[in-house]
């Protein structure tokens, strides 16, 4: 059985293009979606989170972002039909707050994650990614419960149509989802595509931990998939929309 993907549009900031295109576009304001994706076929399984809300969010890291009700990750899976309680995996691509801030919205649910990533979320070696964790050692509470983990050591190959993949270079263990869906095999790669443009003309996004990392996964994602979809370009939905089924 094939699987069917979604992406979910919850929540809206804005940031310098130069952050999702490294040293390109800096000056320029670009306002991203905080997407997830719901996929749905021989389970029911939620790919990233976003964030909490955007007041803890502002409280914490003051930037610009917003979400109307509308947005909330659970209104968005509801339009779907999708209860909650029904989300038994999530797999998150790293553990950005704006990737697991809602991972407690699925009580029932395990979340898929890489060691390494979590031995780096909690203590990262700069003060920017202690911001972006949300990290104890940068005096932040994460938005994520330890207890909802299942800790991956690199890539796996799941029984039911989906693969993990190990996808270094924006964080030490962002990970990515290969899909096999009813439109062929489709990658979700995090932030390590945060753009087109970062897969199409090979351009690293700016934020990253290690740049070499960032290529060297962009060259095995080349060879994984038939299509990647970028985790914050407006570009995938279409107007208003805030889903866009993708598959």
């Amino acid at each position: 059985m094939k699987w069917k993907v979604w992406g979910l549009l919850a929540g809206r900031s804005r940031m310098d293009k130069s952050m999702a295109t490294y040293l390109d576009g800096m000056g320029e304001s670009l306002v991203i979606p905080h997407t997830m994706f719901l996929l749905r076929g021989p389970a029911t399984v939620v790919v990233d989170t976003s964030f909490e809300s955007p007041e803890i969010i502002k409280a914490a890291y003051p930037q610009e972002v917003w979400r109307s009700p509308e947005e909330h990750p659970l209104a968005l899976l509801s339009q779907l039909g999708v209860r909650a309680e029904e989300v038994m995996m999530v797999i998150c691509t790293h553990l950005h707050y704006d990737h697991c801030g809602c991972n407690t919205a699925f009580p029932h649910a395990r979340v898929l994650v890489q060691r390494q990533e979590v031995e780096y979320a909690l203590n990262p070696t700069t003060k920017l990614m202690q911001r972006e964790f949300f990290s104890p050692a940068g005096g932040f509470q994460p938005p994520f419960d330890r207890a909802q983990f299942q800790l991956l050591n690199g890539d796996q190959e799941l029984d039911n149509g989906l693969k993990i993949v190990h996808l270094p270079g924006h964080t030490p263990g962002s990970q990515g989802v290969v899909v096999d869906s009813v439109r062929g095999r489709l990658c979700l790669a995090g932030d390590l595509i945060m753009v087109q443009e970062n897969f199409d003309d090979e351009v690293p996004v700016g934020l990253h931990t290690d740049v070499d990392a960032w290529h060297r996964s962009h060259l095995k994602l080349r060879g994984l998939t038939d299509w990647v979809v970028p985790s914050h370009d407006l570009r995938i939905f279409s107007g208003d929309d805030r889903i866009c089924e993708l598959a």
